[in-house]
């Protein structure tokens, strides 16, 4: 009897525990996104911090949004950020190289002179968004939303860009050079200011120079 007695507290306490970690779990998953968080904030002003890394990634995996972040300067190279909200952030010279950020909202961010890539970004959302001076070289941006985005003095080299919307972007000085941009959707009147040399165009041909 009085072992049965026993095991039977000992069930109980087990079902007590069980209860009260699971009422408990939403105060630890926000004390870790704060912890997540100040690890992104300490870091300010740091180049080089795998921590911060790490810590966006796993943010971005519960859906935290991201929206404001401001790490200019950072190296986030092979950062893996897929469909983060990252709108009016600040990754003004940030190393994003190899960096995965499809299907991510970059509306209203400031990238300019940051360095891109290899980096996917098909699908993701860049109106608006400030790419002045920025390394796309091979980039992914298949299917990207590029409307009235600052793209120039871009790098845009070998970069993917079928299917994107580049309506009211400013190409100024922007290097296309063997970019990819059948199906895209944007004017030859936008397309003229940039350096076309070798890409393919929206129809699907081939540039060929006037000179």
């Amino acid at each position: 009897m009085i072992g049965q007695a026993l095991g039977g507290a000992d069930t109980v306490s087990l079902v007590v525990a069980l209860v009260l970690f699971i009422k408990e779990a939403p105060d630890r998953r926000k004390q870790f996104h704060y912890q997540a968080w100040s690890t992104v904030d300490a870091s300010h002003g740091v180049k080089v911090s795998y921590a911060r890394i790490l810590a966006l990634q796993d943010l971005n995996e519960d859906g935290v949004s991201l929206r404001g972040l401001d790490s200019p300067g950072a190296e986030l190279v092979d950062i893996n950020l897929p469909k983060a909200n990252l709108s009016r952030a600040n990754l003004s010279e940030t190393d994003l190289s190899n960096a995965n950020l499809s299907h991510a909202n970059f509306d209203n961010a400031n990238l300019s002179q940051a360095k891109l890539s290899g980096a996917n970004l098909s699908h993701a959302h860049l109106s608006f968004i400030r790419l002045n001076q920025a390394n796309l070289s091979s980039a992914n941006l298949s299917n990207t939303n590029l409307i009235c985005a600052d793209l120039s003095n871009a790098n845009l080299s070998g970069a993917n860009l079928r299917n994107a919307s580049l309506s009211g972007s400013n190409l100024d000085s922007a290097y296309l050079s063997g970019a990819n941009l059948k199906g895209a959707k944007v004017s030859i009147s936008e397309l003229k200011a940039a350096f076309l040399e070798g890409a393919i165009m929206p129809d699907g041909s081939k540039y060929q120079s006037q000179n």
